[in-house]
């Protein structure tokens, strides 16, 4: 019997994994084989969503904006988070210590309600940013109500989520460098910028690696925030592909569609993981 306690023990995380992970991820795949409408399996139709998908230019748009949203974000939030992190490991003021508090606020609040207030500030008319630039006699911007900067609007929102969390994970990697390593440094003549790029970058790598796979996820999966920030307009100025995979399913209930464009998403993630991790040469 002893044999089997740890196989037990393990029972309840796996039937959770099952049923969470496993079952939904496979009866997604069964339904994206078929012409299912409102749950109504009508026609077997193997790969053909998928090509639908994949030769339809409005989608193949959504795509090219999703990645375009998302690295765009990932960029400027890995910039600027590490530029926040190696000024505040060099400081010992309080204002970097408030920054470690408030960083992550960004990222622990719920999404729509920061998508509200950041519509709310950027309305064209009754917006705080827009009432602060005509005290100035800058005039109103129409940031989200306008087809060429709508997008815009989303990877600022965007970018301003995660640069925290960027930021505080990017730091714990640098504040675990031992000391000793940039002594030794020092005492062998190299300036500051040569002990970051070649003691400190090189000993954060791990942490790198998980925020730029954090990010990049949250951002390509995110359907929330452009939803509630624009709903994909003007027209589909900064529609995503993940919002069109929510409109296909739950407005319009056509759900063999939006179960193969789940599964391409899901096919995205594990490709860009494991490129990032080959980038990296992470073997630790």
């Amino acid at each position: 019997m002893k044999k089997y306690v740890g196989s037990l023990l393990a029972l309840p995380g796996f039937l959770l994994l099952l049923g969470v992970l496993v079952v939904p991820v496979g009866f997604s795949i069964y339904v994206s084989l078929y012409d299912c409408d409102y749950l109504q399996f009508t026609k077997f139709v193997g790969l053909g969503n998928y090509i639908n998908i994949l030769t339809d230019r409005s989608m193949l748009m959504d795509f090219a904006r999703t990645f375009y949203v998302s690295f765009l974000s990932l960029i400027l939030s890995m910039v600027l988070g590490s530029l926040l992190a190696i000024w505040i490991d060099s400081r010992k003021r309080l204002i970097p210590y408030m920054l470690q508090m408030i960083g992550l606020i960004p990222w622990v609040t719920s999404m729509v309600v920061a998508a509200l207030l950041w519509k709310w500030l950027m309305d064209y008319e009754l917006g705080l940013i827009n009432y602060i630039l005509s005290l100035l006699g800058l005039g109103k911007q129409s940031i989200l109500i306008n087809a060429s900067t709508s997008i815009y609007g989303v990877i600022f929102v965007m970018t301003w989520r995660t640069i925290g969390y960027s930021m505080v994970i990017i730091l714990s990697g640098l504040k675990a460098v031992p000391a000793q390593l940039e002594e030794a440094a020092s005492i062998d003549g190299c300036a500051n910028w040569q002990i970051l790029r070649y003691v400190k970058l090189p000993m954060i790598k791990t942490q790198l690696l998980i925020s730029s796979i954090v990010l990049t996820m949250s951002n390509i999966n995110n359907q929330v925030l452009p939803d509630a920030l624009t709903g994909g307009g003007p027209g589909k100025s900064s529609s995503v592909i993940t919002l069109t995979m929510y409109k296909e399913g739950f407005t319009f209930a056509r759900y063999g569609v939006s179960s193969a464009i789940a599964l391409l998403i899901l096919l995205v993630n594990i490709v860009l993981v494991i490129n990032y991790v080959k980038a990296v040469k992470y073997d630790v």
